[in-house]
């Protein structure tokens, strides 16, 4: 057939009601063997599919939920999505995506095409930054969602986050276990909420371990790119003092401060042990590999997922943050191939 085969056409050939085709559909038991083997059959032979939507308004669900991101070519956006993927195949759930580009004009009209389509949920996700934002773009009454990689001042629901502080005690308590003790900090903008938390990490460690922190060992560069870290760590260098260890709050800056220390004749980690923090792709290229922390992305993912499939249930939301801990991952960049 050309056309769409309909459950009319199903119940004509196979001889029985649509009410019948609706039964074996739905696995009900009060259909005869030989029946159902005949209507399976017929479904398969026409090659028959149930209409999702009609099913999912009978049955007040789809097994749909969506992901409304604001940047769908964020450096973290498909480890993000991959987490809530995971979480939602799990449970034979299908995940679907729209990109507002962080027009809120756009996130209103994918929210209302979403809406329309029965989704049983939705995750609202930033793909590069985590900040406040304002409720969705549109009201969502009696549909469930959650916040991922971004968090809602006062949204009755839950904001999935990374816990960029702990992740931060992580590096410095990995440099002072080397035995490093004048340890720099070349940090990102400071306007971001990441930077504060790293900040808040790594100082608080340090002060514990009653090193120096010293005004000139903690620098904001103006941006995450590997010349700002490139720039800040030869100041640093070339400092009457110079540190031993520098703590990059991101793996670009990480890069730059690399080439800073092996520009000056330095050896990495011989002279300056670097470590970076987001453990992107680059990381493990660079030479000598770099040491840094790992975002949870696809963890994050995965308790967004989980959290959000949980409420469809019927499990109450609130609102909360929740920060899962990232993970240090140890290279050349702080432990030599002699493990000094």
């Amino acid at each position: 057939m050309s056309e769409r085969v309909t459950m009319r056409d199903v119940a004509a050939i196979a001889g029985v009601s649509s009410a019948t085709v609706s039964k074996v559909i739905n696995e009900r038991p009060d259909v005869g063997a030989e029946v159902r083997a005949r209507v399976l059959e017929t479904i398969a032979r026409l090659g028959y599919r149930p209409n999702a939507v009609a099913r999912g308004l009978r049955a007040r669900h789809t097994d749909t939920i969506a992901i409304l991101t604001d940047d769908l070519e964020g450096i973290f956006t498909n480890a993000l999505m991959r987490g809530v993927e995971d979480a939602a195949s799990a449970y034979d759930v299908s995940v679907l995506l729209a990109n507002s580009y962080g027009d809120p004009e756009k996130e209103r009209r994918h929210l209302r095409r979403l809406l329309d389509r029965q989704v049983d949920g939705l995750i609202i996700m930033s793909g590069n930054r985590v900040r406040p934002r304002s409720g969705p773009a549109l009201p969502l009454p009696g549909t469930p969602y959650v916040f991922l990689y971004e968090y809602g001042a006062a949204e009755p629901v839950p904001s999935i986050l990374p816990d960029d502080r702990s992740g931060a005690e992580l590096a410095a308590r990995h440099l002072i276990g080397i035995g490093r003790r004048r340890i720099a900090f070349l940090n990102g903008p400071a306007s971001w909420d990441a930077t504060r938390e790293r900040l808040d990490g790594f100082t608080a460690t340090i002060r514990e371990a009653g090193l120096p922190l010293e005004p000139g060992l903690v620098q904001h560069a103006s941006s995450w790119s590997p010349e700002d870290g490139f720039a800040l760590a030869t100041a640093m260098l070339t400092g009457p003092e110079p540190p031993d260890a520098i703590f990059c709050g991101s793996d670009d800056l990480a890069t730059g401060a690399m080439a800073a220390v092996l520009e000056r004749g330095l050896t990495i980690p011989g002279d300056v042990a670097v470590i970076g923090f987001d453990d992107r792709s680059l990381a493990v290229h660079q030479r000598p590999p770099l040491s840094t922390v790992a975002l949870p992305l696809h963890e994050m993912g995965k308790v967004a997922g989980g959290l959000l499939l949980a409420a469809i249930q019927g499990e109450p939301q609130r609102h909360e943050i929740i920060r899962v801990s990232c993970e240090l991952r140890i290279r050349a960049s702080t432990i030599g191939p002699d493990g000094a």
